[in-house]
């Protein structure tokens, strides 16, 4: 009787601990496209990797630099050497200690041509960083040699498109070389990939965090839930019904047009602006828009205040500067932008001998919310007399077209970074070698050249004041409002916070059923 008295006991301490385990649900739109550390720029494979990887330094939610695995960072006088030293204590999730050598191993596999590295362009020189080597010094520092020194270099490898430049174990590489695990340094580790289904991270209890607050992407992390499950959920409309159904506890991206059911419902909707870009590139080597008038005209044909609150559901701010709002360098020089004017737009049309000639604005099928931007355009530059035509396209040749610089028109969403002189290296360019490129502007290429060369946040100041005045002369491209992120969250989580970054961070979040 005993016996079967203590069996009892142990099974109902049991189903409370079962019972206790807390669980974030969330979701993730598409599959994740791999485990690597940046090598898949897509929002949903890094918003898992970077609950699961830690670089040695870290971006802050104003873009500023921060260590993370580093303790300590020293520059040489010429600027070429930088050393890091590693932080006591800091475990790799298969329960190995960090230190100089998997530092090594990782970027030594990163800058490997082999390796297909999508970031490793640049480091190689390609782009102005070079990495000449990295060695171990002792066990817990590592030696970085550039070619050319560089202002950029922390920052760059701090970029989210590359997830942080996450250090890995090496035993996240099979005998056959592919990387089959995610043994990364992380809160969160990796429990389960379920391809086509979901992703499940759990509690890494050997974290060592950081003391600092939270910040951005560094700081103190602490892993309040034991699992984080992030089921695959390619539809709003079947978010929208999952959430309100108790199915999950966090929507991360809400669409805003669902905000005000879902508030209604009982759900907590918070947002946050995002290091981010929504946009209207143009053509500047088109027959018609290489004359700068009629692309000022379109931009004079704009109401932005309108256009981002219907497109938004009055979420996102207007903004017409290439500084994001979220941006410590988005001051009084950057509110000052493009407006609605029709009497100018009209003035500048005639100027131009515009005769009505259509012009094409290219645009998706896939997210909604850009055909409305194609289709609100067309409308409102319509009054000034502008005939623009909406075609709408596959994303994957929408892609592939502004790749080639193929289109009068696109409406184009840029991805957040959080250090807005990388975001404006994502258009300014040689568009003869880069035809990716929007704007080709000689002074805007040597003044950006200039930013990334440059580290202080006063002497960066008045380069992005002369980018964005510049900007708003040769009208390149159309900025009709920065990112905005809108997060639909059940009342049992605590501590959830979007920000600047978009992708959703898991740690300091707590699940209360």
């Amino acid at each position: 009787m005993k016996r079967l008295f203590v069996a009892f006991c142990l099974a109902l301490a049991s189903l409370s601990a079962a019972r206790a385990e807390s669980v974030l649900r969330s979701m993730i739109t598409t599959d994740i496209r791999g485990l690597m550390p940046g090598n898949s720029p897509d929002d949903n494979t890094g918003l898992v990797l970077q609950q699961i990887y830690e670089g040695l330094v870290a971006w802050r939610s104003d873009g500023t630099v921060a260590p993370m695995l580093a303790k300590a960072i020293e520059t040489s006088a010429d600027g070429r050497t930088y050393t890091f030293t590693l932080r006591e204590g800091v475990t790799f999730h298969n329960g190995a200690p960090l230190t100089s050598r998997e530092v090594v191993w990782t970027w030594e596999r990163f800058l490997d041509p082999k390796s297909g590295w999508p970031c490793r362009t640049n480091f190689d020189g390609t782009r102005k960083i070079g990495i000449v080597e990295v060695t171990a010094l002792s066990p817990d520092q590592v030696v970085f040699r550039l070619a050319e020194p560089s202002g950029a270099f922390l920052s760059t490898m701090a970029r989210t498109d590359c997830d942080g430049t996450g250090i890995a174990h090496p035993g996240s590489i099979g005998a056959d070389g592919v990387w089959q695990k995610a043994i990364g340094t992380g809160p969160f580790k990796l429990a389960e990939w379920r391809r086509g289904q979901f992703v499940e991270l759990t509690r890494n209890e050997a974290y060592a965090t950081r003391s600092e607050p939270a910040d951005g992407l560094t700081g103190a992390k602490s892993s309040k839930v034991d699992r984080v499950r992030l089921s695959i959920v390619p539809d709003p409309a079947a978010a929208k019904a999952a959430i309100q159904a108790g199915n999950l506890d966090l929507w991360p991206s809400a669409d805003p047009k669902f905000a005000g059911e879902l508030k209604s419902a009982g759900l907590v909707i918070v947002s946050a602006p995002v290091a981010s870009l929504n946009a209207i590139v143009m053509q500047t080597n088109d027959p018609l828009l290489k004359d700068k008038r009629i692309r000022e005209a379109i931009a004079a044909s704009l109401d932005y205040p309108s256009m981002s609150d219907s497109l938004t559901d009055g979420y996102a701010k207007p903004s017409t500067s290439l500084v994001p709002l979220s941006s410590r360098y988005y001051g009084a020089v950057e509110q000052a932008g493009f407006s609605l004017d029709i009497a100018r737009a009209k003035k500048l049309l005639t100027e131009a001998g515009y005769k009505g000639e259509p012009i094409k604005i290219t645009t998706n099928s896939r997210f909604p919310v850009m055909n409305d931007v194609a289709v609100l355009a067309q409308a409102m530059a319509q009054q000034a007399g502008l005939n623009l035509t909406v075609e709408v396209v596959e994303f994957a040749t929408q892609l592939s077209r502004y790749n080639k610089g193929d289109y009068q028109l696109m409406v184009w969403n840029y991805t957040p970074y959080l250090d807005p002189a990388f975001g404006l290296d994502r258009f300014i360019g040689d568009k003869a070698a880069q035809p990716d490129r929007v704007w080709g502007n000689r002074d805007a290429v040597d003044l950006l050249g200039k930013l990334m060369e440059t580290a202080a946040p006063g002497a960066r100041q008045p380069l992005f004041d002369a980018l964005h005045k510049l900007f708003v002369d040769d009208a390149p491209m159309i900025v009709w409002s920065s990112g905005v992120n809108v997060s639909a969250v059940s009342p049992a989580v605590r501590g959830y916070v979007p920000w600047a970054g978009r992708k959703p961070r898991f740690w300091n979040v707590e699940v209360v059923r």
